[in-house]
């Protein structure tokens, strides 16, 4: 690929994750309810407050992708929005508590910030365990929301290979097609995560559109798959048979013929889906390119898919094989389900850097 200043640029919903520990009593005095959800900054702000400990480290689709990328050796930005402290009339002065540890973490693992300053506080998600194993998250984007199209210019697009788009920010139209645009004309693949399987109901045709128009990499789970599959060959569930058989099994023989035909072209679209404890499949081309990965018992999930995005697109940039680019996906996937979120020690990366080193 030709060589540009930036290889992977992250735009993205700016967002810290605190992990804590805490019983029901607390979680239904706080509205805190459903497995996922949203709650008033204010709200959240007073629960994280209450808890005993947490711990608090950079989040969001983009950041965890940006972070991976960056251990990995990995030239990588990532613009968004966070708070700051000071006059609210004004956009200037130094960035929150909160602003600011992002801002450190991202650049712990060697990633370029590029944040916009909101008078909003910078948005948080809380991963609230329970006594019995249940893990309830509760998001206040706050001031990540406040990224908008004209914070894009043309000269940051233009000096990346690849952008990472959370797929969060769909609802940004505005947004996201100024970048597609800027991306398309300056000859640099948008990779999106399309993060949950409402979302891939809720926008397939503009997903679909976008793959046919831009230079489009997708990332699925399987039941973001199966949605995105559903809507876009109108079809009101899965085979029957398919239906009745093994769930953990989602991927089925009409929705491998659907994305062979989807990725047809000779390059792009590109679609990776995450299979968890199976691996992935990637279809490009019209081919299909499977990984195998090692089964363990996952100490925290979250981030896992960031960071196989992260180390799909790093082996991608460095013109790896979509298979190599799926096995270090899954090998990096694992070492982040041993950590709670990407907080993750680069060191466990090295090995897997080195491999990507481009050679003088």
């Amino acid at each position: 690929m030709a060589e540009k200043e930036i290889e992977l640029l992250c735009i993205g919903n700016a967002m810290v994750d605190v992990f804590a520990q805490g019983d029901d009593a607390l979680a239904a005095q706080y509205g805190i309810t459903d497995p996922v959800q949203h709650i008033e900054y204010e709200n959240l702000r007073e629960l994280v407050a209450a808890l005993p400990k947490h711990r608090a480290h950079s989040g969001g689709g983009a950041a965890n992708a940006a972070k991976i990328a960056g251990f990995l050796g990995i030239k990588t930005s990532l613009i968004g929005a966070v708070g700051v402290n000071s006059d609210p009339t004004q956009r200037t002065g130094p960035l929150d508590r909160m602003g600011k540890l992002f801002e450190a973490d991202l650049a712990a693992a060697g990633v370029e910030t590029r944040l916009f300053k909101r008078q909003l506080p910078t948005g948080l998600c809380l991963m609230l365990e329970l006594p019995k194993g249940e893990t309830r998250i509760a998001a206040a984007p706050s001031a990540a929301l406040e990224l908008g199209a004209e914070d894009i210019d043309e000269v940051a697009v233009k000096r990346a290979t690849v952008i990472v788009l959370d797929g969060f920010m769909m609802d940004r139209q505005d947004l996201v097609r100024r970048i597609l645009e800027l991306a398309a004309r300056n000859g640099t693949a948008v990779a999106l995560d399309v993060s949950s399987a409402h979302l891939a109901e809720a926008r397939a045709p503009e997903l679909a559109t976008y793959s046919r128009l831009y230079p489009m990499i997708l990332f699925m789970n399987e039941d973001e798959a199966k949605a995105f599959y559903l809507v876009i060959s109108k079809q009101s569930s899965l085979n029957p048979s398919a239906e009745a058989g093994d769930a953990s099994d989602i991927l089925t023989e009409e929705m491998f013929d659907f994305f062979k035909g989807f990725t047809a072209n000779e390059l792009f679209p590109i679609v990776a889906v995450k299979l968890g404890k199976r691996g992935a499949v990637v279809f490009a081309g019209g081919a299909i390119h499977r990984a195998e990965t090692m089964p363990i018992i996952p100490l925290d999930t979250t981030g896992a898919g960031d960071a196989f995005c992260g180390a799909f697109l790093s082996a991608w940039i460095r013109n790896k094989s979509l298979s190599e680019c799926a096995n270090l996906g899954n090998k990096v996937a694992r070492e982040v389900l041993n950590v709670k979120g990407t907080r993750i020690n680069g060191k466990k990366l090295k090995g897997y850097a080195k491999q990507l080193r481009i050679k003088p």
